[in-house]
């Protein structure tokens, strides 16, 4: 499990990799439920379009489709590589 510090105000900051992945933008809402001692964080909203969803992107985002396929493309490569080298 991955951790956060809590700021000064009671901010956190949410690691680059979750906001890329979430679609997560400076001044979305986040919607939230605390069950026990978990805090759960969700990001709910909806793709501009179906063919960029599919793509992964969303409103917002400075990445063209090309340059999301480039980098999954390069995941997969990285993946594959590690996965080889066992």
């Amino acid at each position: 499990m991955s951790e956060v510090k809590v700021l000064e105000g009671y901010r956190i900051t949410l690691p680059e990799v979750v906001r890329r992945k979430l679609r997560i933008r400076k001044g979305d809402v986040l919607k939230y439920e605390v069950r026990g001692r978990e805090l759960i964080l969700r990001a709910e909203h909806l793709p501009v379009s179906p063919t960029m969803e599919m793509l992964g992107l969303a409103a917002g985002f400075d990445i063209t489709p090309e340059q999301a396929v480039l980098e999954e493309v390069e995941e997969k490569i990285a993946r594959t590589a590690k996965v080889s080298r066992r």
